[in-house]
């Protein structure tokens, strides 16, 4: 399972620096969103393999954890933006 969080985590990754480098993170994360983007990437690849895996078996855990991934690098900064507007 070791290998899987591995693979997992590297699938968010590779989904984080695809969000940043297309612009998706926020003007407000500053200089370092693109770190923000690939910490978001990674735990959203290592939730959704995990969840695929508990879910539907380890054998779609990766397609699981890429799905989550790409869906929470798009809307997560969406809804983070969303709720600043909203608060402040």
């Amino acid at each position: 399972m070791l290998q899987l969080s591995l693979a997992w985590l590297s699938v968010g990754v590779v989904v984080g620096v695809l969000a940043s480098v297309a612009r998706l993170r926020p003007e407000t994360w500053g200089r370092r969103g693109w770190l923000w983007m690939l910490a978001l990437g990674a735990a959203a690849g290592l939730v959704g393999g995990w969840l695929g895996a508990l879910v539907y078996g380890r054998y779609f855990g990766l397609a699981t954890a890429l799905w989550i991934a790409v869906l929470a690098v798009a809307m997560g900064p969406r809804a983070v933006r969303w709720v600043q507007a909203h608060i402040s």
